[in-house]
């Protein structure tokens, strides 16, 4: 960080606390998936333990943006750098609680008759955790096409989610024993539903950090989005 001055070092010193933080997030929502698929009970347990060590770094890097805001007085692209950090670091945090979600379901399941982990749950699992690696790998290269593709890749994640719910619905109507079971599964697709709308806010914030544009609540990528 040589030639950068005393206020930039400090802006890379918290974008450095942020990626050990979205690193943390990341590797929760993998271990959550594999706790899922694998009903792995001391693995699920390492995920829920994990989570109060990326809290405590939420709140870190919140004071720490906070201190630049009163003592540095940033404007332009340095306040909406600090701007988005703020934000991405509550998106990292709900990312983590979703996760814990997750390895409570993998525990509820490991407790019930084992069956497959159902293809759909596999496939969201996926690209949920697709988005979360994409949307980092956005903010760290400051790639704007690259954050409206995690966009794009959250309306899949919304239509798998619909689909497995009617799925679930349609099984539990014929095995009714099986009820139980597929009410973890249909809460395990949400919370991976949830993943990936976490992914995409990071995402709108690398946009808005980039080029200042606000593309939440309604506003539109640049890059087309094909029909479902």
């Amino acid at each position: 960080m040589e030639g950068l001055s005393h206020f930039h070092r400090r802006m890379q010193e918290v974008k450095e606390d942020l990626l050990k933080m979205a690193g943390r997030a990341e590797q929760s929502v993998h271990s959550a998936a594999r706790a899922l698929d694998a009903r792995d009970v001391e693995l699920a347990k390492t995920v829920i333990q994990g989570d109060r060590r990326i809290d405590l770094m939420q709140n870190e890097i919140e004071e720490r943006c906070i201190n630049l805001l009163a003592t540095q007085q940033p404007v332009a692209v340095d306040l909406r750098f600090i701007s988005a950090v703020t934000k991405i670091a509550s998106f990292l945090e709900r990312m983590g609680d979703q996760a814990v979600n997750l390895a409570q379901r993998a525990m509820a399941l490991a407790e019930l008759d084992q069956v497959p982990t159902p293809p759909t749950i596999m496939a969201m699992s996926a690209i949920a955790r697709e988005m979360g690696k994409d949307c980092l790998d956005a903010f760290v290269e400051e790639d704007v096409a690259k954050a409206e593709a995690v966009l794009v890749r959250d309306d899949e994640l919304d239509r798998l989610c619909r689909s497995f719910l009617e799925e679930m619905i349609g099984w539990m109507n014929d095995e009714q024993r099986l009820i139980r079971r597929g009410v973890e599964f249909i809460l395990a697709s949400r919370h991976l539903e949830r993943i990936g709308d976490e992914a995409t806010n990071v995402a709108e914030e690398v946009v808005y950090l980039v080029e200042g544009r606000i593309i939440r609540h309604g506003g539109k990528p640049s890059v087309a989005v094909g029909p479902l």
